[in-house]
């Protein structure tokens, strides 16, 4: 997966899963390649959801099929986190227990997993974000064990999933807009322009500079 020619591997997967249901690699990349490459398509929403809900579906089946499987729980976590951003707000809240946990046992399983490391960043810098209300919601979900949530530990993970997969120029940008909101532009323009000179031809190569781009310059 480390080329990231998604939209190139999707077809792949689905030809190798037809061929044998019941595999892991097959179950876990395909579930992921459902939901990174119809989140990046400029698609429907309605059509998206699709998508996802099978990438879910996917990777419930890879978990079942090896539970120890630290690509079938990131697979579960991604599946969440992309179809939390069309949910409603209470269902938002209530999914985020569920990704919290799924990102726990991929890491778990395999602590240098930058993919996780970067939902992790995602997931302490949304629950950083909440408001008073939002945090008491999330606590009926939680109870007393909801764990606080910094800009810095959301900074801390998407470090190291830069640590682990330095190539990924998506982890720059995350970081690059942790800093933004935690005002340090100086170490945001430094990540924002270390993305857009890196040589990388990922399929979301093109969309993640535009991004980096518009950042830097609004930061100028």
């Amino acid at each position: 997966m480390a080329v990231r020619h998604y939209k190139d591997a999707l077809p792949v997967f689905e030809g190798l899963l037809k061929s044998d249901s019941s595999n892991i690699n097959y179950l876990q990349y395909t579930a992921y390649l459902y939901s990174k490459v119809w989140h990046d398509a400029n698609i429907d929403e309605d059509k998206k959801l699709t998508y996802y809900n099978k990438g879910r579906y996917l990777a419930i089946k890879a978990i079942k099929t090896d539970s120890n499987s630290a690509e079938a729980h990131y697979a579960y976590a991604f599946a969440i986190g992309v179809l939390n951003e069309n949910a409603s707000h209470k269902q938002q809240i209530a999914n985020a227990k569920l990704m919290k946990v799924e990102i726990d046992k991929c890491l778990k399983i395999n602590p240098h997993h930058a993919g996780a490391y970067h939902i992790l960043g995602r997931w302490y810098e949304r629950l950083a974000e909440l408001g008073g209300f939002d945090r008491f919601a999330m606590k009926t979900f939680y109870g007393s064990t909801l764990p606080e949530a910094t800009y810095k530990d959301a900074e801390g993970a998407f470090e190291k999933a830069f640590l682990y997969e330095p190539d990924y120029i998506l982890h720059q940008y995350e970081l690059a807009v942790v800093y933004h909101k935690m005002d340090k532009n100086a170490d945001a323009k430094v990540w924002l322009q270390k993305a857009i000179q890196a040589n990388y031809s990922g399929d979301d190569a093109t969309d993640t500079k535009a991004k980096c781009q518009k950042l830097l310059s609004d930061l100028k």
